[in-house]
C-alpha cells in the first residue's frame, strides 16, 4: 500500500463498503437474469475488485457484472451450457489482451461526449425509476434488471402503478427515513461541518435500517419486513460448501466453432462497454485522472479468463457502481480493492449479518446516487452546445430508458453519427467570408475528409460566374481524394464560368507533406537579392494579402532566427493611419522590413538617418514610399488645419497640394487622392536630394527607391514610380 492510498484510506474505505452493500444484490440479480448461477456473479465481483485493482489504473473505476451483458450470455448459456460458456468467457479475456496490446483502446477518443453524458443521465433515470418499487416494498424483480420491458412483462413505467398494490408500509417508513438523513448528510457536507464530513452519512442509513427492522422484528414482528425484502446472500456452513460451488470450463469444448464466434461477440461488446464506461467515469473523478485504455483493456482480459476459469460472468467496467464510489467520496483504487476483498470475506463469514439489511434502504442509497447523476445542468448545458449535441444526448437518455443499455448505446451512438454527417455537411470544412463584393474566400482545415465531399460539392457549385475564389490549402495536412478531384473538376468550371481562381499550396490528396514555413532573412539571402526581386517579394505579398492569404510562418521560430541579428530587405515609409500595417499588407514577419510611420508619410531628417542606417549599415535594398487612399493627413493639410505642433507637419505636404491646384480639378476626393499621389512622389524625390549617402547607392544600383499607393478599399498597392 502507498503513502497515497494511506491518506485516502478513510475516504476509500467508507466509499468501498457502500460500494460492495450495492454490489451484492446487483451481482445476484445479474446472475438470475443471464441464467447462469447465482454465485457466479459473486465470483465476479470479487475478480473485479481484487484482481482489477491491482491490474488497472483506473482510480475509480468499479468493474463487476454488466447488465447489459445479461442478454448475450444468456444465449450462449443455452447454447453451449454454463461450462461451454466458461469456455467462451476464457477465450474472451485473450481477445481483449490482444486488443489491448494492439492499442485499440484509442477508440474511447472517438466517443462523443454527447453519448457519453446521455449515458450518464440515461442509466441515472433508468436506477431511479428500478429503485421506486424497492423504496416502497415491491422487492419482486431482481436488482440489475436494467431493460425496459421486465421479466413479468411489465415495463419500468408500468411496473411502478403495479407496486402501488403491493406496497409495504415499512418499507417505505424506513425508505423514507434513509432518504431524509442521506439528504440531510450531503446539505451538512455541503456546509463543511466537520463531523459529517468524517463520516459517511450511507453506513449510518444501512445500520439504522437494519436496527429498525430488527427492533421491529423483535416487538412487533408483524410489521417486520421478511426475508423477501432483505438482502439474500449465500450462506456456506463449512469451507469445502464454499469450494463446491465452484465451476470449470469444458475444454472438450475447444473445437467448436460457436465458441470463437461467441468469445469474439462478448469481447468486443464487453471492451466497448469498457471503454464507454472508462470515459464516462474519468469525467466523474474529481481529479480528472485519465485512465490508460490499452491498459485497461488488458487487465479485463486477464480478469475475464480468471473468471472463466473459476466460474464467473463477463465483467466490465461499471458506470453504476462507479459513480456510487465517486459519490461516496472514493479517491484512489484501494476503494475498488477493498469492495472486492469485503465481498470476499463477508461470504465466507458474515452472510447472515448482511442478509439483515433491508432492500429499501439500498434502494435509498441508490435513488439519491441516480438523481445526481441524472444531473439536469447537463440538459442545459447540451442544449446550448447546439443540437449537433443536444439531440443524440436525448436520444441516448431515451433509448437507455426504453430499451437495454446496449441497444440504448447502439441508438446515442447512431444519432450522434448522423449529427457529425450533419453538421460536417453544414460547416465544418472550412471558414468562409465574403471580403470584398464578388470574392469569396476557403481555407480548408487540417482534415478534410470525405465526410466534406457533399457540402463542398454543394457550395462550389453554389459559386456564381465572373467572382474570385481563393481556395488555401496552406494547413491542410489530410485531403480526401474525393475533395481533391472535387477541386479539380472545379478549376475546370471556372474557365468556363469565367471564375478567377486563386489555388495556393494546392499539394494533391492524401497524406500531405507540411508547406515549409517561411525564415527570416540571413546576412546572405539579403545580399543575393536585388531591388527588383525586393520589390517582385513585396507585390507577391500584397497578393497574397489581396487574397486573404498568409505565408506558412512560425513567429517564434523567427523572434529565434533574429536573436543575434536582422537583415531585412527593405524600408518602408507609411503613414501612421491604423489601417496601414506595411507587414500585414505586404505579407512579411518578424526581421523582413523596416517600418517608419509618421502621418502623411513626410521626410525629416531622423526619417533620413533611419534610412541611411537600413541601407548603408544594415544592408536594405528598397526604400518606399507608400501612401494610402482617404488620408486623414493629405485632408488636414488640404483644409490648412491649425494646431500646435501639427500644422509643421502638415506644412510639408503643401508642395504637393500647389502642384495638384495647378490642375484645376473639382471633385474634393479626386483632389484628395492626386495630392496624396503627388506627396508620395515629391517625397521619394526628396529623398536622393536631401540624402547624399543614399543618393549614392541609387547611383551604383545598390538600392531603388519606389513610390506606392494603399487603397484601403481592396487592399491593393500600386507601384508607380522606381528609381533604378
Amino acid at each position: 500500500m502507498n503513502n497515497e492510498a494511506i491518506t485516502h484510506l478513510k475516504y476509500d474505505l467508507p466509499a468501498a463498503v457502500v460500494v460492495f452493500l450495492v454490489s451484492i444484490p446487483m451481482s445476484l440479480g445479474i446472475a438470475l437474469a443471464s441464467g447462469a448461477p447465482l454465485f457466479s456473479g459473486l465470483i465476479t465481483a470479487i475478480i473485479g475488485g481484487i484482481l482489477v485493482s491491482i491490474l488497472s489504473q483506473s482510480a475509480v473505476g468499479i468493474s463487476g457484472t454488466s447488465a447489459g451483458m445479461s442478454i448475450l450470455v444468456f444465449s450462449v448459456i443455452q447454447e453451449l451450457g454454463f461450462q461451454g460458456f466458461l469456455l467462451t468467457l476464457v477465450i474472451a479475456g485473450i481477445v481483449q489482451i490482444l486488443l489491448g496490446s494492439l492499442r485499440a483502446g484509442i477508440i474511447a477518443y472517438y466517443f462523443p461526449s454527447s453519448v457519453i453524458n446521455g449515458m450518464l443521465a440515461g442509466i441515472g433515470a433508468i436506477l431511479f425509476l428500478k429503485q421506486i418499487p424497492h423504496a416502497i416494498g415491491y422487492d419482486r424483480d431482481y436488482e440489475g434488471d436494467f431493460s425496459f420491458l421486465q421479466a413479468d412483462h411489465y415495463s419500468s413505467f408500468t411496473e411502478l402503478f403495479h407496486a402501488i398494490h403491493l406496497i409495504s408500509p415499512t418499507a417505505i417508513i424506513i425508505a423514507c427515513i434513509s432518504l431524509t438523513i442521506l439528504i440531510l448528510w450531503e446539505k451538512a457536507c455541503e456546509h463543511k461541518l466537520p463531523y459529517f464530513q468524517l463520516y459517511q452519512g450511507i453506513l449510518l442509513t444501512v445500520g439504522l435500517g437494519i436496527i429498525i427492522n430488527q427492533s421491529l422484528n423483535r416487538f412487533y414482528p408483524q410489521f417486520a419486513l421478511k426475508s423477501s425484502h432483505l438482502v439474500s446472500l449465500p450462506a456456506f456452513s463449512t469451507l469445502s460448501d464454499f469450494e463446491h460451488h465452484f465451476q470449470f470450463p469444458d475444454f472438450n469444448l475447444i473445437q467448436h466453432s460457436t465458441i470463437y464466434l461467441s468469445a469474439l461477440t462478448i469481447a468486443l461488446v464487453a471492451s466497448l462497454e469498457t471503454l464507454l464506461c472508462v470515459e464516462a467515469v474519468d469525467k466523474l473523478d474529481i481529479y480528472r485522472r485519465v485512465t490508460p485504455k490499452n491498459r485497461e483493456l488488458i487487465a479485463q482480459g486477464i480478469a475475464n479468463i480468471c473468471s472463466g476459469l473459476l466460474g464467473g460472468l463477463p465483467l466490465t467496467q461499471l458506470i453504476v457502481r462507479s459513480s456510487i464510489n465517486v459519490q461516496s467520496g472514493a479517491k484512489t483504487k484501494l476503494a475498488n480493492f477493498l469492495q472486492g476483498l469485503l465481498m470476499l470475506i463477508t461470504i465466507l463469514w458474515l452472510p447472515q449479518l448482511l442478509n439483515q439489511i433491508p432492500l429499501a434502504t439500498l434502494a435509498s442509497v441508490l435513488l439519491v446516487v441516480s438523481y445526481k447523476m441524472i444531473n439536469p445542468s447537463v440538459f442545459k448545458k447540451m442544449y446550448q452546445a447546439s443540437y449537433y449535441h443536444f439531440i443524440p444526448f436525448c436520444a441516448t437518455v431515451l433509448g437507455l430508458i426504453f430499451t437495454d443499455l446496449l441497444t440504448g448505446l447502439v441508438i446515442g451512438l447512431t444519432i450522434a453519427s448522423f449529427a457529425i454527417l450533419l453538421e460536417n455537411y453544414k460547416s465544418t470544412f472550412y471558414f468562409r467570408e465574403a471580403v470584398i463584393g464578388n470574392k469569396t474566400f476557403f481555407r480548408l482545415s487540417e482534415q478534410v475528409s470525405f465526410l466534406n465531399k457533399a457540402n463542398i460539392k454543394r457550395t462550389l457549385d453554389h459559386v456564381p460566374a465572373y467572382t474570385e475564389v481563393v481556395i488555401d490549402a496552406t494547413r491542410c495536412k489530410f485531403m480526401d481524394y474525393d475533395v481533391y478531384e472535387i477541386i479539380e473538376d472545379f478549376k475546370k468550371e471556372a474557365a468556363f464560368k469565367h471564375i478567377q481562381l486563386t489555388l495556393e499550396n494546392m499539394r494533391g490528396f492524401g497524406v500531405l507533406k507540411p508547406v515549409q514555413s517561411v525564415r527570416s532573412h540571413t546576412h546572405i539571402t539579403q545580399k543575393l537579392l536585388t531591388p527588383f526581386e525586393v520589390l517582385t517579394i513585396l507585390r507577391l505579398g500584397n497578393q497574397h494579402f489581396i487574397n486573404n492569404l498568409q505565408a506558412n510562418r512560425n513567429f517564434l521560430e523567427q523572434v529565434n532566427d533574429t536573436r543575434q541579428g536582422q537583415f531585412p530587405i527593405a524600408i518602408i515609409l507609411s503613414c501612421m493611419d491604423s489601417r496601414t500595417s506595411v507587414e500585414l499588407i505586404f505579407d512579411q514577419g518578424l526581421g523582413d522590413i523596416f517600418s517608419v510611420r509618421i502621418a502623411g508619410n513626410v521626410i525629416n531628417d531622423d526619417i533620413l538617418g533611419s534610412m541611411e542606417y537600413a541601407c548603408k549599415m544594415a544592408g536594405s535594398k528598397l526604400i518606399v514610399v507608400l501612401g494610402h487612399s482617404h488620408c486623414g493627413a493629405i485632408k488636414g493639410a488640404y483644409a490648412n488645419v491649425q494646431l500646435s505642433y501639427l500644422s509643421g507637419l502638415l506644412n510639408k505636404i503643401q508642395p504637393a497640394i500647389v502642384k495638384i491646384n495647378q490642375l484645376s480639378l473639382i471633385d474634393e476626393e479626386q483632389i484628395i487622392q492626386k495630392i496624396a499621389e503627388e506627396n508620395v512622389r515629391l517625397t521619394a524625390a526628396e529623398i536622393t536630394q536631401r540624402s547624399s549617402v543614399l543618393a549614392e547607392l541609387v547611383d551604383t544600383g545598390d538600392i531603388a527607391i519606389v513610390g506606392g499607393m494603399y487603397d484601403i478599399e481592396t487592399g491593393k498597392v500600386t507601384f508607380f514610380e522606381a528609381g533604378y
